[in-house]
């Protein structure tokens, strides 16, 4: 009888922000599914605005087809289980893994589940609430606050670009952009060796931040030429590894030119897709360069999870904005106000 009384007093509806197009990003309140005996009801605490979100917005990029509740790095706190739910229990801080591969097609079974043309996003970031299976729900460490679940999934996304670069101990690091992924993967560079990190932002806050996780130069583009102080610390060599993490084409040229010879560029951003590269072939060639993207994760997300426990990331949330005022978050993460913006509710 209690277990019964609990699942009819759950709530069947929840207030959600969905996107309907260009610009257009209303707020309704929409049905929420049935809780099936192995899916979790999360209360949403904090959801951060992505770039990825921003380009949809802007119809820049189209990844789905509207009407969609969009935010796909949540953090949040368990509400209800289904009877089959056994990994987390009501009450537990979690982190969603959102992106869910088919497991059935070529690049699942490659082990390359992002390159998945069936992959779908499961939850409603920016809600209440939302209904996911048990699958990708990810108990936080102890003591690590429920909005910090959000930071999961970008930390994830690092995670992967860093192993993609094939950083070394002892490496030198180059990052242009030191927003939320960028300081992201200087965090994980460090705890890959990387002895010195070069880090470029126009933004004094970002570039202060950067250098508290660990970035042994913090450089201004507009007065300092980043390449200049790269070669100074490698015997005019150039970094090992670059990254951009902006998502424009020029600071993709910009980054272009980083990397020592035979060393590594690694574009990480997410830019529009009309962002079009002057390659400089012959350079491509003569440096024996490699150049990779890294477009989300594979099977890092737990590893993440648990380095939220270990790592000082709770300075990259800079601003917090509650559910009805989603359209002042979005503002805020466009105009690049802060590190990253999180919508959601506070709780304890």
């Amino acid at each position: 009888m209690q277990a019964e009384a609990t699942r009819t007093a759950l709530p069947t509806s929840t207030l959600s922000a969905v996107w309907y197009g260009t610009h257009d990003l209303r707020l309704e309140q929409r049905p929420l599914p049935l809780l099936g005996p192995a899916d979790v009801l999360v209360d949403v605490v904090g959801c951060g605005v992505c770039a990825t979100d921003l380009h949809l917005l802007d119809g820049s990029i189209r990844l789905y087809e509207p009407p969609k509740v969009l935010g796909h790095e949540i953090g949040g706190i368990v509400r209800a289980v289904g009877p089959a739910v056994c990994s987390v229990r009501e009450g537990d801080a979690v982190a969603l893994d959102t992106s869910v591969a088919c497991q059935a097609c070529f690049f699942c079974r490659e082990g390359q589940p992002f390159m998945c043309p069936n992959r779908v996003s499961v939850a409603a970031g920016f809600s209440e609430r939302t209904v996911v299976p048990e699958s990708v729900v990810y108990k936080l460490p102890a003591g690590v606050p429920a909005a910090m679940g959000a930071l999961a999934e970008p930390l994830s996304c690092a995670i992967h670009a860093v192993e993609r670069s094939e950083i070394r101990p002892a490496d030198t690091v180059a990052i242009v952009g030191a927003g939320a992924i960028g300081l992201l993967i200087l965090a994980v560079a460090r705890l890959s060796g990387a002895t010195h990190v070069v880090v470029s932002d126009l933004d004094a806050g970002r570039r202060a931040l950067a250098e508290r996780l660990g970035a042994t130069h913090a450089i201004d583009p507009t007065s300092e030429d980043m390449l200049s102080v790269v070669r100074s610390l490698t015997d005019g060599r150039g970094a090992d590894v670059a990254f951009e993490a902006v998502g424009a084409q020029v600071t993709l040229e910009q980054a272009f030119v980083l990397p020592r010879q035979g060393g590594t560029l690694v574009q990480v951003s997410v830019p529009p897709t009309s962002a079009r590269f002057s390659l400089p072939t012959y350079e491509l060639f003569a440096r024996e360069l490699t150049i990779r993207g890294s477009f989300i994760r594979t099977t890092e997300f737990r590893r993440a999870v648990e380095l939220l426990g270990t790592l000082d990331l709770a300075p990259l949330i800079t601003q917090r904005f509650g559910l009805q005022d989603v359209h002042a978050a979005v503002e805020a993460a466009r105009r690049r106000q802060g590190v990253r913006v999180l919508v959601g509710v506070e709780r304890p």
